[in-house]
């Protein structure tokens, strides 16, 4: 009997240890869960694709923007089927020449390709020798390949490139009126961005190349719009350089007598002096009193000269002794020599000797001695 007390005994503390534990556990975790705040109901956004935008996934929330994909620039456009993958252009132009374009192309494509191994210590002989030949080739083309030439100056991405195709255009000369408007219409695009000064100052060079009719009378045109006023003096330099300037001695001289700015004044007498007409000289004359800019009144002078007229000593010789500015006196002592008729040539000895500026002095000398 005792000894089945001494088993159960502890067997029953065990059984009642057992169920305490268990009772304690199961109210532990009650009070646990108690505590814990039930989750919220969270209704997502319909999710839609925004038709004809990559940029919007198809299982994203509206107004949740897919990070593109980045890759690198592209300097050239593809996927011209002709291969000529420099150019993208969606129409090509009446009187498209594909032989001439694919040459041009060919050429582009070679310069790159020697510029770079020009950059790795080349000598670089092989890339001018290219740039030569493409020169010739642009030079060497007549009036029918200038829709050819105004599309892909129109579309190349190298300002360098564009530079020969504006020249090859110059090149065609008084063949082709039509090649004058072509180059306005790209200068008039190109001259309303500051950054693109240096591309339309090349292009009136071209315009100034063509000498025909039209590019006369384009220059003057745009001498007289505002919006281009920043290109005047280029474009009255490019004016004085044409055959036809003596026709605009009037419309030259008026540029002369009117303009505010002297820059722009200093242009217009230039220009007169390569037109070397002595019904010019009033208008010099008249000029000069009125101006007050130094480079202005050499270059009148310097115009007076180069016309040569002997009835100009006088007016020369009044500049020569008596203006205050030495570098004017000697402007109007070279002119004295230009014009070199005996009595020009005297009277130039004559005011050297009463020159007080040494330098000066030394230099109408020699011009009176007929040395350059």
């Amino acid at each position: 009997m005792n000894q089945h007390l001494r088993i159960a005994i502890p067997l029953s503390l065990a059984v009642v240890l057992s169920i305490c534990f268990m009772i304690l556990l199961r109210d532990r975790m009650e009070d646990s869960e108690s505590t814990v705040a039930e989750p919220a109901v969270v209704v997502e956004a319909p999710k839609k694709r925004i038709p004809g935008n990559p940029k919007f996934a198809a299982d994203s929330p509206i107004g949740t923007v897919e990070e593109p994909e980045k890759t690198p620039p592209k300097r050239r456009f593809y996927g011209r089927k002709d291969g000529l993958f420099r150019w993208n252009i969606q129409e090509l132009p009446k009187g498209w020449d594909p032989t001439l374009a694919k040459s041009v192309h060919n050429y582009f494509e070679l310069m790159d390709k020697l510029e770079a191994a020009t950059k790795a210590n080349d000598s670089g002989a092989d890339l001018e020798k290219a740039r030569q030949e493409l020169r010739d080739m642009l030079a060497a083309l007549g009036p029918d390949a200038l829709a050819t030439l105004d599309a892909i100056l129109n579309h190349e991405g190298d300002f360098v490139y564009r530079r020969f195709l504006m020249n090859g255009i110059g090149e065609m000369g008084a063949e082709s009126e039509l090649a004058t408007l072509k180059l306005r219409d790209y200068f008039m695009k190109r001259q309303k961005e500051q950054s693109q000064t240096s591309e339309a100052k090349h292009v009136i060079k071209a315009m100034a190349k063509l000498q025909n009719g039209s590019s006369f009378e384009v220059l003057q045109q745009l001498i007289s719009d505002k919006n281009v006023s920043r290109f005047r003096t280029d474009l009255i330099e490019a004016l004085g350089e044409h055959h036809q300037r003596e026709q605009a001695a009037g419309f030259i001289a008026d540029g002369l007598h009117e303009s505010s700015r002297k820059t722009v004044r200093n242009k217009f007498a230039q220009a007169l002096g390569k037109i070397r007409s002595p019904d010019s000289l009033p208008d010099l004359y008249h000029a000069f009193e009125k101006e007050n800019y130094w480079v202005a009144k050499q270059t009148i002078l310097g115009s007076v000269g180069k016309i040569g007229d002997p009835n100009s000593v006088p007016f020369l010789e009044e500049k020569a002794r008596y203006s205050r500015e030495g570098a004017v006196r000697l402007a109007a002592g070279r002119a004295l020599f230009r014009v070199g008729t005996p009595y020009a040539i005297d009277t130039l000895k004559d005011i050297a000797q009463s020159e007080p500026e040494p330098k000066l002095r030394s230099l109408m000398e020699k011009w009176a001695a007929g040395e350059e």
